[in-house]
C-alpha cells in the first residue's frame, strides 16, 4: 500500500479527498482519503482505469484545483495555486499556435522575468536536446504530433521546475514515436545525475510505459491508491528487459488491477516487489 509521507518527501499528501457536484446534483468522489509521499528525484507513474482519479490528483499537485479535504504539500509548502517549482504537460497539445517554437519554449521563463539572452540560451539548449534545433523558428502548425510533444517536453524542462507533472502526454502518438519520446524524456531526466534529478509524476494507462519509465508505480482505483510497486530494474530498460521474471510479475499485478487478468497474478508478486510500507 502507499507509503506514509516521510521527512525527505518532496510531495506529501495526507488524507486527500476531492469531490465534485455534477449538473444533475449528484456528488462524485474523485479522490478518497489518499495519503502518500514521493522522494526527491523519483520517477513515479500513476496507473489505473479511466475515472479512477489520476488526472484529478495530478491537477491538485499542480495547484489547478484545491482538495475538498486533507492536505497537500510540495517542497514543504501547502499547494494553493500553480507555482514555478511545478511544471505540467497536458494530454492535449499545449503550445501557443501564435508563437514560434523557440518562443513557446521561452514563454514560461519570460513570464518569470528571465532576461532575453538567458532564456534564449535555455530554449536553444533544450530544443537541441530533444532534436528540434532545426525547427526553432517554425510555427507549431508546421510540426507533427510527435514533434509538438517534444516541444512540450523541452518547455517543461527549460522552465526549471523541480517537479514535473505529465498527464498521459504520449497517449495520442504512435508506438514508434512514443518509444522515441520515452528516450528523450529519460535522457533529460537522468543527465543531471541522481542527486539533481527532477521529481516526475506521470499519468498513464499503458502498463509497459509505466514499467519502462518508473522507479515506482502508484496504482489507483475508485479514487484511492490500492497498490504501490517499486520498480528496481536497471536502466536503460529494453523490450527484452520487460520479459525478466520480476517485470513480468509486475505486469501481471498491474493488469489484474486494471481488470484485464485474474487477480491471482497480484498475489504472486515476488518479495520486494512493492515499495516499503
Amino acid at each position: 500500500m502507499a507509503r506514509a509521507a516521510g521527512g525527505r518527501d518532496v510531495i506529501v499528501a495526507s488524507k486527500l479527498s476531492r469531490t465534485f457536484r455534477r449538473a444533475d446534483k449528484q456528488t462524485v468522489t474523485a479522490l478518497d482519503d489518499v495519503t502518500f509521499g514521493i522522494d526527491p528525484g523519483q520517477f513515479v507513474c500513476l496507473v489505473g482505469p479511466s475515472g479512477c482519479g489520476k488526472s484529478t490528483l495530478l491537477k491538485l499537485i499542480a495547484g489547478l484545483m484545491l482538495p475538498s479535504a486533507g492536505t497537500l504539500e510540495v517542497e514543504g509548502e501547502s499547494v494553493t495555486q500553480p507555482g514555478p517549482e511545478r511544471g505540467m504537460v497536458f494530454q492535449q497539445d499545449s503550445v501557443f499556435p501564435w508563437l514560434r517554437v523557440i518562443d513557446n519554449v521561452e514563454y514560461g521563463l519570460k513570464c518569470r522575468g528571465v532576461g532575453r539572452a538567458e532564456r534564449r540560451r535555455s530554449a536553444e539548449f533544450y530544443l537541441e536536446r530533444v532534436g528540434l534545433s532545426h525547427v526553432a523558428r517554425a510555427w507549431p502548425r508546421e510540426l507533427s504530433g510527435g514533434m509538438l510533444k517534444r516541444v512540450a517536453v523541452a518547455t517543461v524542462f527549460a522552465n526549471g521546475a523541480n517537479v514535473l507533472l505529465l498527464d498521459e502526454p504520449f497517449g495520442a502518438v504512435d508506438y514508434v514515436t512514443k518509444r522515441n519520446l520515452h528516450d528523450v524524456l529519460l535522457a533529460l531526466w537522468t543527465e543531471a545525475g541522481s542527486d539533481e534529478r527532477r521529481t516526475v509524476v506521470f499519468v498513464t494507462h499503458d502498463v509497459d510505459e509505466a514499467l519502462i519509465l518508473a522507479d515506482r508505480i502508484l496504482v489507483m482505483h475508485s479514487g484511492r491508491i490500492v497498490d504501490d510497486l517499486a520498480v528496481t530494474a536497471p536502466r536503460p530498460r529494453t523490450t527484452d528487459g520487460l520479459m525478466e521474471p520480476t517485470m513480468v510479475r509486475h505486469k501481471h499485478v498491474l493488469l489484474a488491477h486494471l481488470g484485464l487478468e485474474d487477480a491471482k497474478g497480484a498475489a504472486e508478486a515476488p518479495a520486494g516487489a512493492r515499495a516499503d510500507p
